[in-house]
């Protein structure tokens, strides 16, 4: 599932595609720190709930 993160930077969309963990339906990993495409700002990954692309 892919999941749309905003950049606290610059506000450009970034976009990560979940990986599920285990055979939960509802639990999918994303990475906890990345740069963003646009700005190479360091952004953290808030907690779920996410946002679905």
């Amino acid at each position: 599932m892919e999941f749309v993160f905003e950049c606290g930077w610059c506000g450009g969309d970034n976009y990560f595609v979940g990986k599920q963990v285990g055979f939960w339906v509802d639990k999918w990993e994303i990475p906890s720190e990345w740069d963003c495409r646009f700005c190479d700002g360091l952004n953290y990954t808030h907690d779920p709930p996410w946002t679905e692309a």
